[in-house]
């Protein structure tokens, strides 16, 4: 999601969009969709804990298999006030069914509920509705139940109200009313099953509101029923939806429709149903994002090529303006507030990564972001090339702003709405993480491959982090363990302090590498770029694999070096301390020292170091695996014991009082 999903980069363009949208309470250092879903999900879960009741009466619902829903509600634009139905077509799983189980805020009064047309009582506590049935049901057995409610939708404490809200709209001067479900607030609006694992097969979403209005939803509008002086909008999907992606949004709209011609559809097209406010879609303001949506088929159409076919061609895509800050998901008309190319992007991106595939859990909920925020830099890269190094430098540093921080979200923190919708671990680093893995792969045509592999044998169902890892690993034959144990699952960020040493026609790049929270990661085992400028040739990007601390490359090259850039594609969050250049052999640099002494090397355990001259700073001993095995302060005589360290190759290493590495020696215990 995207409320809004996305980090808007450039000041001005944010000042402007807020200026239009009259609004005042977003940062601009956050994914708009990350604060708002933080904020959203937080209040409803504190509700939640205050009706504990819930947790026991859970296994009602997993009883059950929902295979459709029938909302056949009244809405209008002007207040949160809903009445109607729902109709739930479901099949028991687990026997014996006594007593059927749905949620739905005791904001909202049940007028009856009947389970198989027969009248049924019901019991409420909370926003637990309970219906004991006459007779058990067995597995196998499906059932149909309806129930009928009225109410005016409960207030959350988020940006964008709750999970029906209504509002003005400062800057177009409309008025709207629409639902926002994620994470768990589809009850605040209609008697649901909110459980990620049961994906409802097919839905049906009816809305009567006054004649002035049109309401948009999922799937295809099917008819518009004219009721006394009202009208019934009817939308009907037959593709497999969650729970939080049904929604609504009822205003005075007037339609844009696009259309998109991507390769797998020669013949044919996809609908862009764009629901806009009557009064802005001909307004001067409305001008530059109109010109943005009207780049919509483009995307749409290079989205297909990355992941696939779009999933739901046969129904539409399409957008519903509602007055929040950012957008939201929902299956095939996604909600916002405005339009903007990266935001617009975000939320196409996530038909294929959070709808089509659902994160199994709210724990892997980077296969929703993650996935979405990686393709904002695909189309920043393949359609936007002048922004695409701003947009990318921007997520980097934001993930880089502190020092640890994790993409995994487990145990309570599945509860934590913070963490689960963290604009910089979530989004930023979730993002950036597969890019590189992209790069890992180091096959593009095979890495795309495995991403619509993936959306192919997922679709229509949820998938974990755990399965993702499996696929990549059977598709590609690369063991991403090691990848994810340092990016997903570890904190932290990799400093690169690069070197180069010219000697003759030899090249000697020393890259040595420190992380910000060595305590989870030591060492980032990753594969990096380097770029060398040369004089008389052309500049030649060089791929090696960074596995110790200290690295040592050596290259026979034509001409001279006369410049290095680190990671010069930006695969990798990084930071880099230099590069220099020095024209002497990097043994006479590395061993030839006469600040400090050192020996024996090699050494049977003991380890001298003398300082004559008084060095102030640190001298640490590193393993081959950039592990810190010991430290001390200089003083003008050292001696570190590696009788308990295995033989092999270590790293003493100096650092100034500034933390800067002054050089870095290798020592041989055995």
């Amino acid at each position: 999601m995207y409320i809004a999903d996305y980090k808007i980069n450039n000041m001005k363009k944010l000042f402007l969009l807020l200026s239009l949208l009259g609004l005042n309470c977003l940062n601009a250092q956050e994914h708009f969709c990350a604060k708002s879903k933080q904020n959203l999900m937080s209040s409803q879960i504190k509700h939640q804990a205050r009706t504990a009741v819930l947790a026991p009466q859970i296994s009602h619902e997993l009883k059950y298999d929902i295979k459709f829903v029938h909302l056949n509600l009244n809405c209008e634009r002007t207040n949160k006030y809903i009445s109607g139905n729902v109709k739930t077509v479901a099949t028991v799983t687990i026997a014996p069914l006594d007593t059927f189980m749905t949620i739905l805020h005791q904001n909202h009064t049940v007028d009856s509920v009947r389970f198989n047309g027969i009248l049924l009582a019901s019991v409420r506590k909370d926003s637990a509705i309970k219906v004991a049935l006459p007779t058990p049901l067995t597995a196998g057995n499906s059932f149909t139940v309806v129930v009928y409610y009225k109410g005016t939708a409960p207030t959350g404490g988020s940006a964008i109200g709750s999970g029906y809200s209504f509002g003005n709209s400062t800057s177009w001067g409309n008025q709207a009313s629409w639902s926002l479900s994620e994470a768990i607030a589809a009850y605040h609006w209609w008697p649901c099953k909110q459980i990620l694992s049961d994906k409802i097969d097919s839905s049906w979403v009816f809305v009567t509101t006054d004649s002035t209005n049109k309401v948009g939803s999922n799937g295809k509008l099917q008819n518009v029923v004219v009721v006394g002086n009202k009208k019934r909008y009817e939308w009907k999907s037959r593709t497999p939806i969650n729970y939080y992606l049904i929604s609504v949004a009822t205003a005075k709209y007037k339609e844009y429709n696009l259309y998109a011609h991507p390769l797998y559809l020669p013949n044919d097209s996809i609908l862009i149903q764009n629901y806009i406010y009557d009064n802005a879609i001909n307004n001067t303001s409305f001008n530059t994002q109109k010109n943005t949506l009207n780049k919509m088929p483009q995307v749409m159409e290079f989205q297909c090529k990355l992941y696939g076919m779009y999933p739901f061609y046969k129904e539409k895509y399409g957008h519903c303006m509602t007055p929040f800050s950012g957008g939201m998901e929902h299956q095939t008309m996604t909600s916002l507030g405005f339009f903007d190319y990266y935001v617009d992007a975000h939320e196409l991106g996530h038909q294929w990564w959070g709808d089509n595939v659902t994160c199994k859990s709210w724990g892997d909920i980077w296969i929703n972001e993650g996935f979405a925020s990686y393709t904002e830099h695909l189309v920043a890269q393949y359609l936007d090339n002048a922004n695409f190094a701003s947009n990318l430098n921007a997520a980097h540093t934001s993930v880089m702003s502190q020092a640890g921080g994790k993409v995994h979200v487990s145990g309570q923190d599945t509860m934590n709405s913070n963490i689960i919708f963290s604009s910089r671990l979530t989004y930023d680093k979730g993002g950036s993480i597969i890019r590189t893995l992209q790069f890992v792969t180091n096959d593009d045509s095979l890495w795309f491959n495995t991403l619509r592999g993936f959306q192919n044998t997922f679709k229509n169902s949820t998938a974990s982090v755990i399965d993702f890892m499996n696929y990549y690993q059977t598709q590609t034959g690369i063991n991403p363990t090691q990848f994810f144990n340092q990016w997903y699952y570890g904190q932290g960020y990799p400093t690169f302090n690069v070197k180069g040493f010219i000697n003759g026609s030899t090249f000697t790049l020393q890259s040595t590498q420190s992380t910000s929270f060595p305590s989870s990661v030591p060492l980032f085992i990753t594969p990096m770029e380097y770029k060398l400028s040369r004089t008389g040739f052309p500049d030649t990007t060089v791929r090696v694999m960074h596995s110790n601390a200290v690295e040592n490359y050596t290259f026979n090259l034509q001409g001279t070096v006369t410049g290095i850039v680190c990671d010069p594609n930006n695969w990798v969050i990084n930071k880099v301390t230099g590069p220099t250049l020095s024209y002497v052999g990097i043994n006479e640099l590395e061993y030839n020292h006469a600040d400090f002494k050192i020996g024996p090397n090699p050494t049977k355990g003991i380890l001298y170091i003398q300082n004559p001259e008084n060095k102030k700073g640190t001298l640490k001993v590193i393993d081959a695996a950039g592990k810190l095995i010991l430290e001390k302060k200089t003083e003008s005589e050292i001696m570190f014991d590696l009788n308990t360290y295995p033989n092999g190759i270590y790293f003493v290493t100096y650092f100034d009082n500034n933390n800067v590495e002054c050089y870095a020696q290798k020592i041989i215990k055995e």
